[in-house]
């Protein structure tokens, strides 16, 4: 079962109770209004006149409230009113905020599937509410990370996480309501399912129903009831998985919008009526699921391999077109996963990878084209396609080779490189007598090669993103003079000579720092002074003739 909507917005999770009110503080006034059951319009405008008046007597903690519930309005305003947040509070150090902005946007992005920025901002979240010493933000920030985990597939950790959420609220009775308490036991149940601790999933399913019910929760009850379906699936009884899927469906399409849910519970009807050896109701449910994410383009990395039972059916009727129709379905849904930078594929199960299912697609279109044209050419066709495949597989190796040289190239480099570095002065000093004149100053280009030195030494080029013009502006000289000694003693222009220092700085952190290579290639560009992850790669790949994620992975070995 899906659980990617799940995520705990602090309006409904962390009500505020006497002994954390902060003097002044106008929370509990402005949620009143928030919580009275009349029109958007009407809460907005009574929000705005709020916010007019704190605005006027520049009160920064109210400002940020009323910031708060506005951004809770379903509007297109979300983000801005979390920077809003952000901004007038970043040096505060109030005790929901600037926590509770940098949620905001992280709940903002994970919906939107910028799982990577998403994690970004649980992270700054987190950071804040620990400094802040707000333990129930923190815990609630936490479990949406554990979310994020989940869908990355990393159940084992999203696991001890939800498990971890769900015991704190049981240990703070207080601070539990159903709109956290509800979720957390769906979400741990559905971590047991998936990882395959059946009777944990069962006790937490039991329970999660019993919750559910007594506080009238239709939509957390819907979702354990389809956790508690799959879970009859996985212990082999079909009928009774069909039934607890088909009632909780049928409350899912009542009060959810979200129809990657509905296709779930069609994949594992589906699934169950195959076991039972019903092929024509399990390939009905199968095309609803195919319908659906064909519709929402929103990929479930548990329900993908629904393509194999439907090219399986399509192979049995002898239907070429169908499968061909399923595999490029399959490929381009393959592509979204593989666009996403989380990963989410890694828990994926499925009896082809990308590259086969397009060597598949070939197969069959020239099986079909034989078919009706070719009917002679059988032999020839299996002739090309093994040179293919054996060509294909050279190329593979030779790529791998080549890779590894430049590798272990790279490490000999860097190594070099290091031991050489107490020579870089009088190198410099050689040369500035060799290198013919250039019509700048000895003393001028002296002082520049001595402050590039101090700039390299310190790193500074990963701090922020420089122009030759910021550049030489901290150097205190003029970009005419400190382009043309950095294209003379370096012998590269000015942007190669950045990436080149950002590069090796890249390659030095990555060797030595073992953290760093468990943050995002998009993380680790910044970390090195990069604007974003594909200008690192690319700038990575022309130095070095490899790509950061090879160079990683590699280390890690």
């Amino acid at each position: 079962m899906r659980i990617k909507y799940l995520f705990i917005l602090f309006l409904v999770v962390l009500p505020l109770s006497n002994d954390i009110v902060i003097a002044q503080d106008k929370y509990l006034e402005v949620e009143q209004f928030f919580r009275q059951e009349i029109a958007d319009s009407l809460k907005i405008k009574g929000l705005q006149k709020r916010l007019a008046h704190f605005i006027n007597n520049r009160d920064t903690l109210n400002i940020a409230n009323t910031y708060f519930f506005l951004s809770n309005i379903r509007n297109n305003n979300t983000i801005a009113y979390a920077d809003s947040i952000i901004i007038i509070t970043k040096n505060k150090n109030y005790f929901r905020y600037p926590a509770e902005g940098y949620f905001i946007k992280a709940n903002t992005n994970y919906q939107l599937g910028n799982y990577i920025k998403a994690l970004e901002l649980y992270i700054k979240a987190s950071e804040a509410a620990k400094k802040n010493g707000n333990n129930r933000h923190y815990q609630a920030i936490k479990f949406n990370i554990g979310l994020l985990k989940n869908n990355a597939g990393d159940r084992k950790e999203s696991e001890i996480i939800f498990a971890d959420y769900v015991a704190f609220l049981d240990q703070n009775p207080t601070y539990r309501n159903r709109y956290n308490y509800n979720p957390g036991l769906f979400a741990l149940a559905d971590a047991y399912i998936h990882n395959k601790n059946l009777k944990l999933a069962e006790i937490t399913i039991k329970k999660g129903i019993r919750e559910t019910l007594k506080t009238k929760d239709s939509i957390n009850y819907s979702y354990i009831l389809v956790t508690s379906g799959i879970h009859q699936y996985l212990l082999n009884k079909y009928n009774k998985s069909i039934d607890s899927l088909k009632k909780g469906k049928k409350i899912i399409q009542k009060l959810d919008p979200l129809e990657t849910r509905i296709a779930t519970c069609d994949y594992y009807i589906g699934k169950s009526y195959k076991k039972l050896g019903n092929i024509e109701k399990s390939i009905i449910h199968f095309q609803k699921a195919d319908t659906i994410l064909r519709k929402t383009k929103d990929v479930i990395p548990e329900i993908i391999d629904v393509y194999d039972y439907l090219r399986a059916y399509a192979k049995s009727k002898n239907d070429y077109k169908l499968q061909i129709e399923y595999i490029n379905t399959q490929l381009k849904l393959d592509s979204i996963l593989h666009a996403n930078q989380i990963h989410l594929t890694r828990n994926i199960t499925r009896k082809y990878d990308a590259a086969e299912l397009i060597s598949e697609k070939e197969i069959l279109i020239k099986q079909l084209e034989k078919d009706t044209f070719l009917k002679d050419n059988t032999i020839s066709f299996l002739i090309i396609f093994s040179l293919i495949l054996i060509l294909i597989a050279i190329f593979g190796y030779r790529r791998s080779h080549v890779n590894k040289i430049r590798f272990q190239k790279l490490l000999e480099q860097q190594k070099a490189n290091k031991e050489n570095q107490s020579e870089l002065i009088d190198t410099i000093q050689n040369d500035l007598v060799k290198k013919e004149d250039i019509d700048i100053p000895d003393d001028v280009v002296k002082s520049i090669l001595k402050k590039l030195i101090d700039f390299e030494d310190q790193n500074r080029f990963a701090r922020k993103h420089y122009t030759l013009n910021s550049l030489a502006k901290e150097l205190q000289t003029n970009s005419a003079y400190l382009s043309k000694i950095i294209n003379v003693y370096k012998n590269v222009n000015f942007a190669n000579y950045l990436n080149n220092l950002r590069i090796d700085f890249a390659v030095d952190q990555l060797t030595i720092n073992k953290s760093l290579r468990s943050y995002t290639i998009q993380a680790i560009a910044e970390e090195v002074g990069f604007k974003n992850a594909q200008s690192f790669s690319s700038a990575f790949h022309k130095k070095t003739g490899i790509y950061p994620s090879y160079f990683i992975k590699h280390l890690d070995n």
